[in-house]
C-alpha cells in the first residue's frame, strides 16, 4: 500500500510543478515587452469568461488600455457567473455561434475537444509567444494541450485549498496545519458545535461537497479516477460509492457543515455570500485557489492561513492535485484569428496586464507574472502558500468523464438527495452508479 508523506513542513517546501517552486522570485533581467503590430482589418472580438467582481474590473481594465493602444480592435465582453457557463457553451460551440475567446474550465475541456477537435485553434500554429512560460507546466493535457497543440492557454496555476481561520481553529483547539484524517474533520466539527451552537467547522454547499469531498475521497479510496477513459469502463463500484455518501452523510448528521436546505441559497461559487461566512461563523473552506481572495474579502479582520488537505488512512492515492483555474482558448469560427492571437499576446504577456489582473485568476502562470504580484504585494504568502500545499499532493487528475457536466451533475444530485435526507447512501449510490455508466454506454 503505497504511502503519502503530508508533514506540513515538507509541503511548504515542496518544489511545484513549474520549474522551481511557486516562491522562485524572477531574478533574470526584465527583457522589455514588444507589442505586436496588427495592420488587419477593423476587428470586433467577443470574449467570454466568468469570475466576480475583482476578475470582472480587472479584466475590463486590461480591455479598455488594449482598446486605447489597438484602436482598430474593440472587445465585446461577456461576462457573468459559472452557473450554467459552460453548457451554454456547448450550444454555442454546437451551432457555430461561440464567442471568439473564451475562458474554459481545464476538467471541462477535454469534453469539448473529444466531442470535436476543430473547436478551437491551435496557439502554437498562429505563432504565440509562449517564452514566458514554463514548458513542463504548460505541456499538459490539463492546461490546454492537445494532440502536440496548444489549445488553451492556463491563466494560472491553482487546485484546491483549505481557507482557515487560524485565531478561532487554536481557540477550539483544531490543528489545520499538522496531517489528519477525514474522519478527524467529524471530530473537530463537534468541537466546534460544542464551542458555540451557531458555529460550523466547514463552510459548504453541495458543489463544493462534490468537487472537494467527494471526488478526493473516491480516488483515495480507489486508487484510480471513477472511470477508466482508455477502457472506456466506470471504475467506481457500487460499495465504493457507498462509502463515499455514508461519509458526507456523516458531515451532515454530526453538523460539520450547515444543513443542507440552509446552503443551498448560497450554491456554486457564492459561498462568499452566507452571511455566517460574513460574520465569522465557520473555521475553514473548501476554496480554489482562484477564489480564496473573493473568500477572504468577504470576512474581514480574520488571520487567514491555508490549511493542509486531509488523507485518508491507507490512502491509494493521494487525492488533492494542482492544476490550472481556467484556460483561454480562441474558437475556431473566429472569423479573425490575427487579432485574437495579438490580444492574447497582450493579456499574457504584457507586463502592465500582468500587474492589472494580478492574481484576479489565481496565483500568475508565469515566473515573471508572479514576480511582478510579489513586488506589487497583490501575491499573498496565504495563497502561495496553497499552490504548494495542493501541488505536494500529486494526486491523480480528474478523468473526462467524472468531471464533464454530465458527471458533475450526478454526483452532486446524489449529495443532495442524501444531504435532505431524502435517500440512504445505499439506495443512492445503486442509483448513482448506474447513472454514471450510462455516460460511456
Amino acid at each position: 500500500m503505497k504511502k503519502f508523506t503530508r508533514n506540513i513542513a515538507a509541503v511548504l517546501t515542496v518544489t511545484a510543478m513549474v520549474s522551481g517552486s511557486f516562491t522562485t522570485v524572477f531574478a533574470a533581467e526584465d527583457a522589455e515587452y514588444t507589442k505586436k503590430e496588427y495592420t488587419g482589418e477593423e476587428a470586433t472580438l467577443r470574449f467570454s469568461w466568468w469570475g466576480g467582481d475583482d476578475r470582472l474590473e480587472a479584466t475590463l481594465s486590461v480591455i479598455e488600455a488594449f482598446e486605447a493602444d489597438y484602436p482598430n480592435i474593440h472587445i465585446e465582453a461577456e461576462y457573468g457567473s459559472s452557473d450554467g457557463y459552460h453548457d451554454k457553451l456547448a450550444t454555442q460551440l454546437a451551432s457555430g455561434t461561440a464567442p471568439d475567446l473564451i475562458q474554459i474550465d481545464p476538467e471541462t475541456m477535454p469534453t469539448y475537444v473529444a466531442t470535436n477537435p476543430d473547436y478551437f485553434v491551435s496557439y502554437d500554429e498562429n505563432g504565440f509567444d509562449f517564452s514566458e512560460f514554463d514548458d513542463a507546466f504548460l505541456r499538459r493535457q490539463i492546461n490546454g494541450y492537445y494532440d502536440g497543440q496548444q489549445l488553451g492557454i492556463p491563466t494560472g496555476i491553482a487546485g484546491p485549498a483549505l481557507l482557515v481561520n487560524q485565531d478561532l481553529a487554536e481557540e477550539i483547539g483544531i490543528d489545520f496545519t499538522a496531517d489528519y484524517s477525514w474522519d478527524d474533520l467529524i471530530e473537530w466539527g463537534r468541537l466546534v458545535r460544542e464551542y458555540d451552537s451557531e458555529m460550523y467547522l466547514l463552510c459548504a454547499n453541495k458543489s463544493y461537497i462534490a468537487t472537494f469531498v467527494f471526488y478526493n475521497y473516491a480516488k483515495q479510496l480507489m486508487g484510480t479516477t471513477l472511470y477508466d477513459v482508455e477502457n472506456g469502463v466506470l471504475n467506481i463500484t457500487e460499495e465504493q460509492m457507498e462509502e463515499c455518501l455514508n461519509y458526507i452523510q456523516a458531515l451532515y448528521e454530526n453538523e460539520v457543515v450547515a444543513p443542507a436546505s440552509y446552503s443551498a441559497a448560497y450554491d456554486g461559487d457564492n459561498l462568499q455570500s452566507d452571511p455566517n461566512w460574513i460574520n465569522g461563523k465557520y473555521v475553514c473552506t473548501f476554496a480554489h485557489v482562484s477564489t480564496m481572495n473573493v473568500m477572504m474579502s468577504a470576512c474581514e479582520g480574520v488571520k487567514w492561513i491555508a490549511g493542509n488537505l486531509p488523507m485518508m488512512d491507507g490512502a491509494l492515492d493521494a487525492g488533492w492535485t494542482a492544476n490550472c483555474p481556467q484556460i483561454i482558448a480562441v474558437s475556431s469560427t473566429c472569423e479573425n484569428v490575427d487579432a485574437a492571437m495579438v490580444f492574447a499576446d497582450y493579456f499574457f504577456n504584457n507586463p502592465e496586464s500582468m500587474s492589472t489582473l494580478a492574481c484576479t485568476r489565481s496565483v500568475p502562470a508565469t515566473e515573471k507574472a508572479r514576480e511582478i504580484c510579489q513586488e506589487d504585494g497583490t501575491l499573498e504568502a496565504v495563497l502561495m502558500d496553497a499552490a504548494n500545499i495542493c501541488s505536494a499532493f500529486g494526486g491523480l487528475t480528474p478523468d473526462r468523464y467524472a468531471s464533464s457536466q454530465e458527471g458533475k451533475a450526478i454526483v452532486t444530485d446524489a449529495i443532495e438527495t442524501v444531504g435532505y435526507g431524502v435517500s440512504t447512501p445505499a439506495d443512492a449510490a445503486a442509483d448513482t452508479v448506474a447513472q454514471l455508466a450510462d455516460l460511456i454506454q
